[in-house]
């Protein structure tokens, strides 16, 4: 016969279906007014755009600045929509996978090209590396989503460093995974907010008043795109020391291509921790 609960038993079950429910509607609220602040910051500016560039009177440069606004501000919207898409796609079990024999070396190049121009437009006081073990390395995975988590955790990375390095790149963990890593010098984070910094709609601030903008989907989209690719994420962070963020994915090559396996069996006769010490990044990571 099976045992009932006892009445003490009940209440301890009720206040903690409390407190799961007190919590939930707090992630709620915080939601709502995050998003709420999320779309109308740049719909405001949308409109407001818009309205000035009826003046007759304006001059060119003033035009031109108010373009640059009304097109800045409808990427941001376009993109908060674009996330909160695929991450509907996520959770469906929709989104499509196109796995094709892509180049590192190439995606990083166009990585760097891009993120350093962003840098230099922000004018902040940042130098972005790239490093990889294999240049000619070529693996088959989808190029599209691969390049989001990094193009994601890169964004992540310009927004919160105002100074110091970014280090983006791979290494060859072992026979069937390569891991990216993604590391800045920026603020850190604690190991408690490191608990649920991945979960959708989290951010390290979450108040209405905080200095960062974002929806909180990022990290959230990234492991939920790792998870997809086959792979996992991982963070390694401190108050005040930086972050790094790195994630594996399989490692999957022709079989033909011979100079890459000879390669690959050279690096692995060295310890992963030595592997990194090779590289531009200075700080050890814990497999």
């Amino acid at each position: 016969m099976e045992k009932r609960p006892t009445y003490k038993e009940l209440e301890q079950l009720l206040a903690e279906e409390k407190a799961k429910t007190a919590k939930a509607e707090e992630l709620k609220n915080s939601f709502l007014a995050n998003m709420s602040h999320e779309i109308r910051t740049p719909m405001n500016a949308i409109i407001g755009a818009s309205e000035l560039l009826r003046d007759d009177s304006l001059s060119k440069i003033e035009r031109n600045e108010f373009t640059c606004i009304l097109n800045s501000s409808s990427k941001e919207l376009l993109d908060l929509f674009n996330r909160i898409l695929e991450l509907s796609q996520l959770e469906s079990g929709s989104m499509n996978f196109h796995e094709s024999e892509l180049s590192i070396h190439s995606l990083f190049i166009q990585l760097y090209s891009i993120f350093g121009q962003n840098i230099s437009e922000s004018q902040k006081n940042l130098i972005l590396n790239f490093t990889e073990d294999v240049q000619e390395i070529k693996i088959f995975t989808d190029l599209d989503k691969l390049t989001k988590v990094l193009t994601y955790l890169l964004e992540n990375a310009v927004k919160f460093t105002d100074k110091g390095e970014i280090d983006f790149g791979c290494a060859i963990q072992d026979r069937n995974n390569i891991l990216f890593y993604v590391k800045d010098t920026g603020p850190g984070i604690s190991v408690e907010e490191q608990k649920t910094i991945f979960k959708k709609f989290t951010q390290v601030d979450n108040s209405y008043t905080r200095i960062y903008s974002g929806a909180g989907l990022g990290l959230s989209l990234c492991k939920e795109i790792v998870n997809l690719l086959g792979g996992k994420l991982f963070i390694d962070s401190h108050l005040g020391q930086g972050s790094i963020f790195y994630f594996t994915i399989p490692l999957k090559f022709s079989e033909s291509n011979i100079l890459l396996k000879e390669k690959i069996e050279a690096i692995l006769k060295l310890n992963i921790n030595d592997i990194y010490s090779l590289s531009t990044i200075k700080k050890n990571i814990a497999i």
